[in-house]
């Protein structure tokens, strides 16, 4: 996160952040992702597995929706595999405790989308798709090449047994949408950083005032998205607001960060373009259309 909201965060949510990303930053990278986008699937069974010993999963499905949201900015900054943060976010968003409690055990992941296009539809044991849970094997899925390879497009059909369970979808979006934030964070951080250390002309590119009004009008575009995310946990109406905002917003200041790299940051050197690959596909889920009529009030 930009600001810091450790004056503003209970302790108990400080321990979890604590231990999260001491857990990320000692078994996950950007490397480990870029050997699963090539096909290495054994470092999605360490970190799922790492996750389901910290116990973070049960946590997220008690905390409040606002300190859920913080918890997924972690999440999406440190780019966890597909089906991992698909099942991250399912443990929050649906009620079946059955359900809840074979992932919570790491003994299924699941896919969700609200359509039939569901990223990492093929890792998933179970896939939702709206308010219907579905067994791999009581459909069909076709997989295509997709922007985000560590997270495959699957078109999902033939959808034979199902259940109706409960989903709050809401709240799936608000998870997403924060996730998406943790990526503008990241790369904002990575432009503040670099705009520091490279030199052009005897000085810091951030010197400058084309790079330094660049980056914070980033910052603010992703503060901005990050502060309708945190006031729609509070009043859940929001929800599909602050995800279509994300949605405009962030994508857009990762752009900006590659820009502000300058040649490189159009290369795979950089992991920029894994951010701008996740925030687009994130960014295509959970598109509910806002009534803006509910949010009028007569004069």
């Amino acid at each position: 996160m930009l600001l810091d909201l450790n004056f503003e965060i209970s302790e108990d949510l400080k321990l979890i952040l604590s231990s999260l990303n001491e857990l990320l930053e000692s078994r996950w990278s950007t490397k480990k992702l870029r050997a699963v986008m090539e096909g290495n699937k054994d470092y999605i069974e360490e970190i799922w597995k790492e996750i389901i010993k910290l116990d973070i999963l049960p946590y997220l499905s008690t905390l409040s929706l606002r300190d859920n949201v913080i918890i997924n900015e972690v999440i999406g900054r440190k780019l966890l595999p597909g089906i991992v943060v698909s099942s991250i976010v399912a443990s929050r968003g649906i009620k079946n405790k059955d359900i809840l409690n074979r992932v919570y055990a790491g003994e299924i992941r699941i896919a969700i989308s609200d359509s039939n296009l569901v990223p990492s539809a093929d890792e998933a044991d179970y896939i939702i798709i709206g308010n219907r849970l579905i067994k791999r094997s009581n459909c069909t899925i076709r997989t295509f090449n997709s922007l985000d390879s560590s997270m495959k497009i699957s078109k999902v059909d033939n959808i034979g047994n199902h259940e109706d369970i409960e989903v709050n979808n809401a709240e799936i979006a608000l998870s997403l949408a924060s996730q998406m934030v943790g990526s503008g964070e990241e790369v904002v951080s990575m432009s503040i950083k670099y705009s520091k250390e490279r030199v052009a002309f005897g000085k810091p590119i951030g010197s400058y005032q084309a790079i330094k009004h660049r980056v914070v009008n980033d910052a603010i575009d992703v503060e901005l998205a990050r502060s309708l995310i945190l006031e729609a946990a509070e009043n859940i109406k929001y929800a599909w607001i602050a995800k279509d905002l994300a949605n405009k917003k962030i994508p857009k200041a990762i752009l900006s960060g590659i820009q502000v790299h300058g040649g490189i940051g159009f290369t795979d050197d950089l992991d920029i373009h894994l951010h701008l690959r996740r925030a687009l596909t994130l960014s295509k889920l959970y598109n509910s259309k806002v009534n803006i009529s509910e949010f009028l009030q007569p004069i």
